[in-house]
């Protein structure tokens, strides 16, 4: 008897909802707050099994927001609900549009591959 994992749905395990930003020298510390407030949030949320804020250190000093869900329906109730205003409005802050992928993973691997493929 196989055992399918919570959320797994047509074949997807986990969702990824990956937001890149360039942010204005003058909003930097605006969008870091509104996205480690989200995050921080987000991650008591049902279905939510991870979040963060990242920040790159090239010269663009890039901000990247990820969140990983458990399901596309806990997801998309996410995206409806008055916690992604904040989301929302680090978007509007950022310079130019961003880059905004959501990715509906249906496998992954861990440290074997790289074992097999050091071989």
């Amino acid at each position: 008897m196989r055992i399918v994992p919570r959320g797994f749905w047509c074949g997807v395990l986990l969702i990824l909802s990956l937001i890149e930003l360039v942010p204005l020298a003058d909003r930097r510390e605006r969008i870091l707050e509104l996205l480690r407030f989200s995050a921080d949030q987000v991650r008591a949320k049902r279905g939510c099994l991870g979040a963060g804020v990242y920040e790159d250190a090239d010269e663009n000093q890039n901000i990247v927001y990820l969140e990983r869900w458990a399901s596309r329906e806990e997801f998309h109730h996410h995206i409806q609900s008055n916690l992604y205003l904040g989301v929302l409005n680090a978007i509007d802050l950022g310079k130019g549009p961003p880059m905004v992928n959501f990715h509906e993973v249906s496998k992954t691997t861990s440290m074997e591959l790289i074992a097999t493929l050091r071989l």
